[in-house]
């Protein structure tokens, strides 16, 4: 073959090269470009969420098993654990009068946004920040005073107000219905060394307007974790017809002890959270708190998109469990009547 016939051909095939290889770079750039776009989302820093317990452990693997639908429910708007969501979560460990340096400490890892689920830490929160909005799970907090308007708060904190206070007398109405013969009513208030003060005076007043109205005497029983079985021993030696459990981080993380220690006394116990039958109470009236903590899940939503507080009314609920735990008043003798069972959302056999 002429030499410059073969040159002319290696030219030829230079230059389809060339061109073949400009669309390839063209190509790679054109995907580059729309993966860029498409991954900006997915490339951004994930947001934080802080989360300050009392007397509870944190969500996790080996958490309890209330949190998965907050959890579901943030990660089914967007928000997945580890990916675009980072949860940093406290736990005071029943140790309550730590909150306030948890919660300072919470705040100095910058957290987008904070959720609380017992008033005295959502109280330690709004005092460590006043600029970082809130998410409140706790007991009532009109009249708690942690906001002071529920449809347009004027802080930094919004959520959920689950009208602990507001159930008292539905409550002490189911039990009366269970127990008609009910008398003399224990209220047993778990504490670390002494209650809230707020919380205990409203307690007070809610429990002492009910009391009269059904022609029952009452007294309050103050434990702590530790002496919870004294406790019992003590309601049941002075014939009280059953105790009230009052909802407070320390009782919350003590509901299996409590449970066992009326129990072993024979004491008929209510309370308001489902978790507390599940664990051994023999009935309660209120809100189950995963349900409580899967609608907080629409707040931090909001919030980690930029909505403000203000804009963001607290939540009452409109919907509340009868939970019953047949087992339990099998063990006490006690025969819920069919107006009752008939009524209720859960029965554990």
């Amino acid at each position: 073959m002429p030499i410059q016939q073969r040159n002319a051909r290696l030219f030829m095939f230079g230059e389809q090269a060339a061109r073949v290889g400009r669309l390839i770079l063209l190509g790679l750039a054109i995907n580059t470009a729309g993966c860029s776009s498409g991954n900006a989302q997915a490339t951004a820093p994930p947001k934080r969420l802080g989360i300050l317990m009392g007397g509870s452990s944190c969500p996790g693997t080996d958490g309890p098993t209330f949190w998965r639908p907050m959890l579901q429910k943030l990660a089914g708007r967007g928000w997945i654990e580890g990916r675009t969501l980072v949860i940093d979560c406290i736990s005071a460990g029943g140790l309550i009068e730590q909150a306030p340096m948890l919660a300072r400490e919470l705040v100095t890892r910058r957290p987008d946004v904070l959720l609380g689920a017992a008033t005295l830490t959502v109280r330690a929160l709004k005092q460590a920040t006043t600029e970082i909005p809130i998410v409140t799970a706790a007991s009532d907090p009109l009249r708690s005073g942690i906001v002071n308007n529920l449809a347009h708060p004027d802080a930094n904190v919004t959520g959920l107000a689950p009208m602990t206070f507001d159930l008292t007398a539905k409550r002490m109405d189911v039990l009366k219905e269970l127990l008609p013969r009910l008398s003399r009513l224990a209220v047993v208030i778990v504490v670390r060394t002494a209650p809230d003060p707020v919380d205990d005076e409203q307690m007070r007043k809610d429990v002492a307007k009910t009391a009269e109205a059904l022609g029952v005497d009452w007294k309050a029983f103050y434990s702590t974790s530790d002496s919870l079985e004294q406790i019992f021993a003590q309601i049941a030696a002075d014939r009280f017809d059953a105790a009230y459990v009052w909802t407070t981080a320390f009782a919350f993380a003590s509901r299996e002890q409590i449970a066992k220690a009326a129990l072993q006394h024979g004491v008929p116990t209510i309370s308001d959270l489902a978790d507390y039958a599940r664990q051994g109470l023999l009935l309660t009236y209120g809100q189950d708190i995963g349900g409580l903590l899967g609608d907080a899940a629409e707040y931090i939503d909001k919030l980690l998109q930029g909505t403000k507080p203000a804009d963001l009314p607290l939540q009452q609920p409109t919907k509340f469990d009868l939970v019953i735990n047949l087992k339990t008043a099998k063990g006490l003798g006690v025969t819920f009547p069919p107006s009752l069972l008939v009524r209720a959302d859960e029965v554990i056999e």
